[in-house]
């Protein structure tokens, strides 16, 4: 950010500087300089299909480049995101095979073709293995990058020498940059530009060979010492790789510049770096990770061309990609060490890692043990290494010094303890979070190792989906909680168990709120089908049947899929129903929920609704006019800059209205609480939504976590409770899930259930008719034993009119209250009378949610 801020000081004073020139008094102006006979000019293409054997190029140790005619030949990449199609390109010799995608409209941020599909290894049959988790990178200068006018092949490879893929046409603005985010790049330009991408026969790298074409009569430089580059890598990689430096390791970037920057998908990963020039880091925020190149000079009328970036293709895991590194540059190998990592019996310790320091403690390289629990690290030439093995449950392990001149090692883990967990009661086989707290916990792993702990002391969150679970766990005292969401009791106790020791353990949990006709969903969650979550698509199915809920929502950034099919293939189904969404991710205007919505396989980004280029009012407009009649829903409306659409337009809740240019009241509902309670929202989206009501829009609210990554983040906190009168996942239908989010018959719990009835047996979303300007509301609220709730809040029209303590009613492990509320109706109101109820409890949500706030709200009954 040190080489953000003087762009964004800069960017005005830029913009005021004039460009006119001027006759100095007295004086004569200098003549025009002449034409560059390059003015219109554009890049040679090459053949349309190239090579007509491709795959051929390992038996024929060639470099070989062709279109792709049957995509069934080419192993698709094993993201499971941006597909290779027939017209893509493939340059592939006998070890890296890399797919470029033809022109046009395109899946992702970019939109242009041309780019990236896939860079995967090539197995012993000459084909691509499909271990390619390439997601996404921008290249471009500025905010513009190629839209292609044409891919071809410009060098087949049949030659024996380089083979090539040519993408050439003009710079135009990425349209995810072309927003707020174009401070950050105040020099634009207009150019028409080419990338090559080449590759040699034997190569484990490819080039990026970089041309411009520069019609005008003065160089220019892309480079302004002090105003920060203007050769752009923005990579989208986070959510299948991690990311790593050889001056960081997994951590944070630190150095202001990177020799390379690699992403480590496991048994396939790759390295990016800038010829003859470090990568200078950027930022780095959701998900997309910014870099500068140091730039170049395009001569004045001439055609430049310079290899500007090398992409070099490595594994398995780290270690592998380090070593693909070295081969590429020519340097010699470094010294292998290989051993063995084995348990206190003498087992072997399978998937566990094994980490390399040097002699100063900084980190040079990461491996897995295999099923053997066998290892291959590399060490530097003549000096030692210091190898730490890590495997969850065991006890940390002291760094093991590896002489200069050894290559072989044997690791011993410490002895280990095992817990096994199984449910009971109303439990029985049912769904359950497993929650494992030592009471001495093990020291943090570094940043730089890039293995993420536990949060809150934990050293097991596992979602059983069975109810049973078995557990290593260090010897020694552990708390254990088993819990299944907000409307069950749950299991709390602490054991100890010595080395070589199993425990078993019987959890009863009771069903002790009556939730009956009710079920509940989460609208908003995310998994590596979006840019910014790394969390697997089951991982996070797993985390939301295991805490209760009923209704598991995909909402990706631009992106659909469904959890239905992961529901069914985990066994969950008799516990939850999965609903296909997508979250529409603009970055002028705000997120929307557009529920429900159907995967296609051949449409831009999966079946997600294509807002660029349309305002949001067409496009609510669009998204209501689509086969599945979808809800939209405002998500997060007042989050900072222009992911809250409220704030973006500038919704004004005395005039109902906001910027004409952005603000549209074509949505349905609004996000109104987004991993957060009532309190915390209450001066903005509390405020905002009930404005709209006060102007007379029956907008209904729902609550949902915005989950992105699930040790911090539960997912069905808060979530949607709706009256469907069966308690039966699997005689809902997405349909009746549209309907009853468009119906606002509902609360929003976060730990409490809520009802309210009216005097005629009105819920939420309907209306009272009150001859005598009164109605009196039975509100009743339920909450496990270890759930706090304690304050009845009444608000009319925005207003609170009273706050009162929940009444206890009843016996029981769980609590209940039930309060008789009267309302009385203004007159004066310009619109129908509203009345929406809050409970909350005092104390947080621990043992399962430390730091979140029980409550629960209604939608609003109207009154008149």
């Amino acid at each position: 950010m040190r080489r953000v801020l003087p762009i964004l000081f800069l960017a005005p004073l830029l913009g005021s500087c004039s460009s006119k020139e001027t006759t100095p008094p007295g004086g004569t102006m200098d003549p025009p300089p002449p034409a560059c006979a390059l003015e219109g000019a554009v890049f040679e293409a090459g053949d349309p299909v190239g090579h007509p054997d491709p795959l051929g190029a390992a038996a024929a140790k060639q470099a070989r480049a062709g279109r792709i005619g049957d995509p069934k030949l080419v192993a698709q990449p094993a993201h499971g995101r941006q597909r290779v199609e027939a017209g893509d390109y493939l340059i592939i010799n006998d070890k890296i095979a890399v797919v470029i995608e033809n022109k046009g409209l395109s899946d992702g941020y970019a939109r242009f073709g041309g780019e990236i599909l896939a860079v995967d290894r090539v197995g012993a049959d000459g084909k691509p293995m499909g271990l390619s988790l390439y997601g996404e990178t921008l290249m471009g200068i500025g905010i513009r990058m190629i839209n292609p006018t044409s891919v071809t092949v410009l060098h087949d490879g049949s030659d024996g020498g380089e083979a090539v893929i040519r993408v050439t046409g003009p710079i135009e603005p990425i349209p995810f940059l072309d927003g707020p985010l174009r401070a950050l790049f105040p020099r634009d330009y207009e150019l028409e530009m080419a990338y090559d991408y080449v590759l040699k026969p034997g190569a484990e790298a490819i080039t990026i060979r970089v041309g411009v074409i520069n019609p005008g009569t003065e160089a220019i430089n892309f480079y302004v010492e002090g105003q920060g580059s203007d050769e752009l890598f923005g990579f989208f990689q986070y959510s299948r790789s991690q990311i790593v430096t050889p001056e960081s390791g997994y951590g944070k970037p630190k150095e202001a510049s990177s020799a390379w920057v690699g992403f480590d998908g496991g048994p396939w990963g790759f390295a990016y770096r800038t010829k003859g020039a470090p990568l200078l880091f950027g930022t780095e925020q959701s998900g997309f990770d910014l870099f500068w190149g140091q730039g170049f000079v395009a001569g004045a009328c001439a055609r430049t061309t310079q290899d500007r970036a090398e992409i070099i293709a490595g594994g398995p895991e780290y270690d592998g990609l380090r070593e693909a590194i070295r081969r590429t540059d020519g340097d010699p190998a470094w010294r292998a060490v290989t051993g063995t990592l084995v348990d206190a019996k003498g087992q072997p310790v399978v998937g566990a890692w094994v980490h390399g320091l040097d002699d100063k403690g900084r980190y040079l390289t990461r491996t897995r043990t295999d099923d053997k629990g066998g290892f291959t690290v590399h060490a530097p030439p003549g000096a030692p290494i210091s190898l730490v093995p890590q495997k969850l449950g065991y006890p940390a392990h002291a760094p093991v010094v590896v002489a200069k001149d050894a290559s072989t090692a044997a690791l011993t883990l410490a002895d280990t303890a095992t817990l096994h967990i199984v449910t009971a009661g109303d439990a029985t086989k049912a769904p359950v979070r497993i929650q494992v707290i030592p009471t001495k916990p093990e020291p943090a792993t570094p940043d730089g190792f890039g293995v993420e702990d536990e949060v809150l002391g934990r050293l097991h969150q596992n979602f059983a989906l069975t109810g049973e679970a078995t557990l290593t766990v260090p010897a020694g005292e552990h708390r254990i909680i088993v819990s299944r969401g907000y409307e069950w009791e749950l299991y709390d106790t602490t054991v100890t168990v010595a080395a070589g020791e199993t425990k078993e353990i019987v959890a009863p949990l009771a069903h002790s709120v009556d939730t009956t006709g009710v079920m509940c969903a989460d609208f908003h969650i995310h998994s590596m089908f979006s840019a910014d979550s790394a969390d697997s698509v089951t991982h996070k199915v797993a985390g939301a049947v295991a805490d209760g809920l009923d209704i598991p929502v995909s909402s990706e950034h631009e992106w659909v899929i469904d959890f239905q099919p992961i529901v069914k293939s985990l066994g969950v189904a008799p516990w939850a129903f999965g609903v296909a969404s997508s979250e529409l991710t603009t970055f002028a205007w705000g997120h929307f929920g557009v529920v429900p919505l159907t995967p296609h396989d051949d449409a831009l980004n999966h079946g997600a609704v294509d807002w660029i280029g349309s305002t949001p009012d067409q496009v609510f407009k669009h998204v209501h006019s689509l086969p599945e009649r979808p809800v939209v829903v405002v998500n997060h409306p007042r989050s900072s800059g222009f992911a809250g659409y409220f704030g973006a337009a500038g919704y004004d809740r005395d005039l109902d209205t906001g910027d004409p240019s952005l603000f549209s009241h074509g949505f349905d509902a609004i996000e109104v609480f987004n991993d957060s309670d009532f309190e915390k929202n209450r001066a903005d989206s509390v405020a905002d939504w009930f404005a709209l009501m006060n102007h007379g829009h029956k907008v209904s609210a729902v609550g949902s976590s915005d989950s992105h990554h699930l040790r911090t983040s539960p997912v069905g906190y808060p979530r949607t409770c709706f009256q469907f009168g069966h308690d039966d996942p699997t005689k809902l239908s997405t349909k009746a899930v549209r309907d009853a989010l468009a119906g606002a018959d509902s609360t929003i719990s976060g730990g409490l259930f809520m009802t309210v009835t009216g005097p005629g047996g009105e819920r939420p979303g309907e209306t009272v008719t009150t001859p005598d300007g009164k109605a009196t509301f039975l509100v009743t609220v339920q909450a496990p034993s270890w759930i706090a709730a304690d304050t009845l809040e009444t608000i009319v029209n925005g207003k609170t009119v009273a706050m009162e303590p929940l009444l206890p009613i009843g016996m029981g492990v769980a609590k209940k209250f039930a309060n008789q509320v009267t309302v009385t109706l203004d007159p004066s109101a310009p619109h129908s009378n509203w009345v929406v109820f809050h409970a909350k409890g005092e104390t947080d949500l621990a043992p399962l949610h430390p730091g979140r706030k029980p409550f629960a709200v209604s939608n609003p009954v109207f009154l008149k």
